[in-house]
């Protein structure tokens, strides 16, 4: 019961869908960490960008009343992670980003059964 209210408070399979585009953007660059500086900057952008992603899957956790603003950073970072991040983590990272952060900006709370209109 109180996991279904918490869950219910938060966007949660927004928060988990780019937790996981973030970590598919960064398997690539740390799948191997002695190839990091073969890499050189492309690798330290995915890394950074993946960085992103998972910050921007934090706060729409813990802070559910800005998760529009989540939302839309995960989508920008999803899109330049194409050309910046080995091709956005393979493409699976950057649509999974898109996805995750077209639900955060889609979600809204559910009104409270109390407060009724």
């Amino acid at each position: 019961m109180l996991l279904t209210q918490l869950l219910r408070r938060r966007p949660a399979a927004a928060a988990l869908i780019v937790l996981v585009s973030a970590l598919e953007v960064a398997a690539f660059p740390l799948g191997r960490p002695a190839y990091l500086t073969v890499q050189g900057s492309s690798g330290a952008v995915a890394i950074a960008v993946a960085t992103g992603l998972a910050a921007c899957a934090a706060h729409m956790w813990f802070v559910p009343v800005r998760a529009a603003r989540s939302g839309w950073a995960a989508i920008a970072l999803g899109v330049l992670s194409y050309p910046l991040a080995n091709l956005g983590g393979f493409l699976a990272g950057m649509v999974l980003a898109l996805l995750g952060g077209a639900l955060a900006v889609a979600w809204r709370t559910a009104p409270s059964p109390t407060a009724r209109t």
